[in-house]
């Protein structure tokens, strides 16, 4: 069995102005590979804020390159060095990485809210997975753990998921995928997190703007090193 962690990156429907990329991503890994993925994963906080235990703080990219949170006392070439180090890991881990990248200023106009703009990309995601477990090129089933939407008053969000899945489910009638998708914080889980990074990196390199600035093209140059493990496909 492959375990799919499903992670997001990018702005809503209506904000073009910050990125105009919706990205959603799934980190692959086979079910005996999790506990090198958790083990690697510790490993490298431990080494990136000796201070804190891996539990916290999480990978995310956006919060390494701005220099946030726990990274806020680091400077840009140690941020670098982690972002490095983290797509080093990506690189060599047995792992694979699924995306869907919607490019929000080119959609039809019967995609008017972020639910729908969700839907698109997740239906998308998972026909790319599916596509690839029936044609036997991963031979196994699968399994989903999406990150966390609801806070402790709402589950509206994580409900409207389980809708679309199942909706998705029922246009196909039967599925690789076992379960419905499980629900998880991504600070527990080490595959959630570097399913955020690989998607917030899709986003970034994703943006026309960033093409000469020097600490882009750094970025960029890390993005590189895991690319090859990236099924990407584009929406429209």
């Amino acid at each position: 069995m492959l375990l799919f962690y499903i992670d997001e990156s990018g702005t809503g429907l209506k904000d073009k102005r910050l990125s105009p990329f919706f990205i959603l991503s799934a980190f692959a890994v086979k079910e005996n590979d999790w506990n090198l993925l958790d083990n690697k994963t510790n490993a490298l906080k431990r080494h990136m804020i000796p201070w804190a235990k891996p539990e916290d703080f999480e990978i995310k990219g956006r919060d390494i390159r701005r220099g946030d949170k726990l990274f806020k006392h680091h400077n840009w070439s140690e941020r670098v060095s982690v972002i490095n180090k983290i797509a080093n890991m990506i690189a060599e881990l047995p792992c694979l990485i699924f995306a869907v990248k919607v490019n929000k200023q080119d959609l039809p106009e019967y995609v008017s809210s972020d639910e729908q703009l969700y839907r698109l990309s997740f239906w998308r995601l998972l026909d790319e997975i599916e596509m690839e477990l029936s044609r036997g090129s991963l031979d196994e089933r699968g399994l989903l753990m999406v990150d966390m939407r609801s806070d402790l008053h709402s589950s509206v969000q994580d409900r409207r998921l389980l809708d679309a899945y199942k909706d998705w489910v029922g246009s196909r009638g039967n599925t690789l995928f076992i379960e419905l998708p499980w629900f998880g914080f991504s600070a527990f889980y080490a595959g959630l997190q570097l399913a955020d990074f690989c998607a917030y990196m899709i986003d970034f390199v994703s943006n026309e703007e960033i093409s000469n600035e020097k600490r882009a093209q750094e970025l960029v140059k890390a993005y590189k090193i895991f690319e090859h493990k990236i099924y990407l496909v584009s929406i429209p």
